[in-house]
């Protein structure tokens, strides 16, 4: 079984109605809210969205509520809907507890500049979306500098 890269994506994109991820390695980036060692459960915030993490597969670790953590995983559908989500919640926050990541690596990244790490995924996806069309554009570009 190989084993897939994590496609960036952003918690709000987790938290659709219509999650078109479920089934896909992903790579999600936030800031860890809570954590249930019990459980084998914690909570990723990134401004008012929230999703579900399932650190089962991580092993023990220690993890800082308030700090900036990036999950790699797959994104799976939640069947028994017995998750629970922290009660300490903004009333505009917005969650799905019908999908949550099934995490295999995690790392913290509080020294990433959260602002500039998004605007750089989405020049990626922009780039990757125009495919040749960009690259030639790009292209042209350079060599007028030059």
């Amino acid at each position: 079984m190989d084993i897939e890269a994590g496609k960036p994506v952003f918690v709000e994109e987790l938290v659709e109605p219509r999650n078109q991820h479920v089934g896909r390695t992903v790579r999600v980036t936030g800031t860890l809210h809570s954590y249930n060692p019990t459980t084998d459960r914690a909570s990723l915030v990134d401004g008012q969205y929230l999703v579900l993490i399932d650190t089962q597969l991580l092993g023990v670790m220690q993890y800082h509520l308030g700090q900036t953590y990036q999950f790699i995983g797959v994104v799976a559908s939640v069947e028994d809907m017995q998750e629970t989500v922290p009660d300490d919640l903004f009333d505009d926050t917005r969650y799905s507890l019908a999908t949550v990541l099934r995490a295999r690596v995690a790392r913290e990244v509080d020294s990433l500049d959260v602002a500039v790490y998004k605007k750089s995924v989405a020049a990626l996806r922009r780039f990757l979306d125009g495919g040749d069309a960009a690259r030639s554009t790009d292209d042209d570009t350079v060599n007028k500098r030059f």
